[in-house]
């Protein structure tokens, strides 16, 4: 499966994430460790996001626990930056 994606760590609910999308549109999901396992292994899984022509793309840590920010694009054709965004 040809994928990016970012091992954010543990974080805790209401977290905030900045996706910055440059050269192609692309899925971008935030995942549990759980759910995670699951894309990869072509299992159901859910995921918060969605499909983006625009950035940044703004993504909320629903609950805490270990989370991933998976870009499904052309990764040869996209460049992505994440970045937590601090009150």
């Amino acid at each position: 499966m040809d994928h990016l994606y970012w091992n954010l760590g543990t974080c805790a609910g209401g977290g905030v994430f900045e996706v910055e999308l440059r050269g192609s549109t692309a899925r971008v999901c935030l995942m549990d460790g759980e759910s995670y396992q699951a894309y990869l292994d072509g299992d159901e899984y859910e995921f918060f996001g969605g499909f983006y022509d625009l950035s940044p793309v703004v993504l909320e840590v629903p609950y805490d626990d270990h989370w991933y920010i998976v870009v499904d694009s052309y990764p040869q054709r996209i460049r992505v930056t994440v970045g937590q965004i601090f009150d």
